[in-house]
């Protein structure tokens, strides 16, 4: 009868010290969570020669794309299902322009630089253009730009460092609609760390292996740069696209990482460009490069 309790203690002592719920066990936990989805190429729009280097897109409609190219001040609109080209608007000079977003009657072009365009009435007769300047600078190269409606700001993403500096994180800040200001406290922070986590005993074993051989010695911040940025109108989480590595970063609106969605095959070439359309398909564009054509992709993936 003494001897029970005895053995009792000994057992409960033990199982404090090697709790069941160790970081190991979350950490294996947290990995077979952390799956890298590969989506599905649905249907592939070839573009004409003048959007060879097409660095933008965005929805007018459902078959209609707003678009840009990296170096000239054109807005293009450009119908998928007619595969032409069916108007042009010249809002600028020859520039670096990055990426565009439509709000409503509006049209957002920003400059790697990091300022913004606004192309304000673009289907009007007579646009008017106007331009804001911010306090980022081309040190932070910015190529993204999205829409938020439900806070009502853009959203522009640093390729290269924030202002910060921080070498761990990609920062994404806001431009407020109402003020037309840029805070300089990022909207959202990816951190690089979580990213690559994503890839430490994931199912896609080549994938993995390919992105972590990228990796290498390297700081990570060398091998996710942010290339465009949008929000799904379905569950507002923000997608960032890195066109290194062909990998897309998804953020829930609280600004936590939730999935991971990586791309390959030829037809990515040089991925620039990422929207959803009116009906929530998600597609991403390609720059021509040195040989073929440039186009834009409709992607399939699980969410």
């Amino acid at each position: 009868m003494i001897k029970f309790p005895l053995i009792l203690l000994a057992v409960l002592a033990i199982s404090c010290n090697n709790p069941i719920t160790s970081s190991d066990s979350n950490s294996e936990d947290k990995q077979a969570e952390n799956k890298v989805e590969q989506p599905k190429n649905l249907k592939l729009h070839e573009l004409p020669s003048d959007l060879k280097e097409i660095s933008g897109i965005s929805f007018l409609t459902d078959n209609v794309v707003l678009a840009i190219q990296d170096e000239e001040g054109i807005l293009y609109q450009y119908d998928l299902a007619e595969q032409k080209i069916i108007k042009e608007f010249e809002f600028g000079k020859s520039g670096d322009y990055e990426d565009l977003v439509r709000v409503d009657k509006d049209v957002y072009i920003v400059s790697s630089n990091g300022s913004i365009i606004q192309i304000k009435g673009f289907q009007s007769a007579k646009p008017l253009v106007k331009s804001f300047n911010t306090a980022l600078t081309k040190d932070n190269d910015i190529e993204g730009l999205g829409y938020e409606p439900k806070k009502n700001r853009l959203l522009l993403a640093a390729k290269a460092r924030g202002l910060d500096e921080d070498e761990n994180t990609k920062e994404i800040y806001a431009f407020n609609l109402s003020t037309m200001t840029l805070d300089t406290t990022p909207a959202y922070t990816i951190k690089l760390n979580e990213i690559e986590d994503y890839f430490k005993g994931d199912a896609l074993v080549e994938s993995s292996k390919k992105f972590l051989k990228a990796l290498g010695n390297q700081n990570i911040n060398k091998v996710f740069r942010s290339s465009a940025i949008t929000v799904d109108p379905k569950t507002n989480n923000i997608f960032v696209l890195s066109s290194i590595n062909n990998l897309i970063a998804v953020l829930t609106p609280d600004g936590k990482m939730s999935q991971i969605v990586q791309f390959e095959g030829k037809e990515h070439k040089q991925p620039e460009g990422l929207a959803f359309s009116e009906n929530g398909k998600l597609y991403v564009s390609n720059e021509a490069g040195k040989k073929g054509k440039s186009n834009i992709i409709e992607l399939e993936y699980a969410n």
